[in-house]
């Protein structure tokens, strides 16, 4: 177990990822601080992103051993593109520029960052750290930014940054695909409109994206970078076939050419090489067992 001396600024520990992360780290014995937007509560402190002196004000008072960077827009549906860049790109610098300048240096820093940085593949083969990176949309641009942001402070802070592929669990809300069916279960409806599902794509529990996060606070590294993913392809077609068993409940699914998004590759699977190399395998959550979960509210 970790020293109770270890501390933790744990940046959106109010969010989907950051509520299931911040328990997990103190039943391992560290005092977890939240970096929060509005009025603080224990065990919290407050500063926008945006505002540099608020979280070099935040980072002074915390004094963390490590930063685990979570805050940030999170869907490349959202609607403000300069908050995008404001929030995910801007936030990050004023954060690692505080942690840098900061009388107590960190002992590591972990950064989010998204598997949305990488180009599309050409075929089925898994996308390791060194697939070509091209976003997309301007979610995944501000992310590839904040890459480039960390890489800057490489000489200086001991970084380790993510790339999460797809996940899901219990306590996720927004439209995200797997939320969006099973909340449709959720409410006795009878039909559901989707887009384009003869696709595959990497899945994991939340709760496998929070024992990686666990296991990576646990390893010294020159800056490196690592994909958080199942390397299991999930069918998309498949997903409201097997609520229908779980529930019991029918669904009729309705194509809606409004979802399709044309061109998008057939398969989109991560590679688990580097992660397994850096925190070791551990065994998955089937995804079945995930959509029970989310059902079950």
């Amino acid at each position: 177990m970790a020293s109770p001396s270890e501390v933790v600024l744990l940046t959106g520990a109010d969010g989907f990822t950051g509520k299931h992360l911040a328990p997990r780290l103190r039943a391992e014995g560290k005092r977890v601080f939240g970096l929060t937007r509005t009025a603080p509560g224990v065990d919290e402190v407050q500063a926008e992103l945006s505002d540099g002196d608020a979280v070099a004000t935040a980072v002074a008072k915390v004094a963390p051993d490590i930063v685990i960077h979570l805050a940030g827009i999170t869907t490349a549906m959202h609607p403000d593109v300069p908050e995008i860049y404001s929030v995910n790109a801007v936030g990050t610098a004023n954060l690692l520029a505080a942690l840098a300048a900061g009388a107590k240096a960190p002992q590591q820093v972990i950064i989010a960052s998204s598997a949305t940085v990488y180009a599309p593949p050409s075929g089925d083969a898994p996308i390791a750290e060194d697939h070509p990176r091209q976003p997309a949309h301007h979610y995944g641009a501000s992310k590839l930014a904040t890459e480039e942001i960390a890489r800057l402070y490489a000489n200086k802070l001991p970084i380790i940054v993510t790339r999460p592929f797809n996940y899901t669990g219990a306590g996720q809300t927004g439209d995200f695909i797997v939320r969006k069916i099973v909340r449709h279960f959720q409410e006795g409806a009878r039909e559901i409109r989707l887009g384009e599902l003869q696709l595959d794509r990497d899945f994991s529990d939340v709760e496998d994206v929070v024992e990686a996060y666990v296991r990576l606070t646990r390893v010294s590294t020159d800056y490196t970078v690592v994909n958080l993913c199942s390397g299991i392809p999930v069918h998309l077609a498949d997903i409201v076939p097997t609520l229908v068993e779980i529930t019991g409940q029918p669904m009729t699914v309705i194509r809606d050419e409004r979802f399709v998004r044309g061109g998008e590759p057939r398969v989109i699977r991560g590679s688990t090489e580097r992660l397994h190399s850096l925190i070791g395998a551990f065994p998955r959550r089937p995804f079945r067992t995930t959509l029970e979960k989310m059902v079950r509210g």
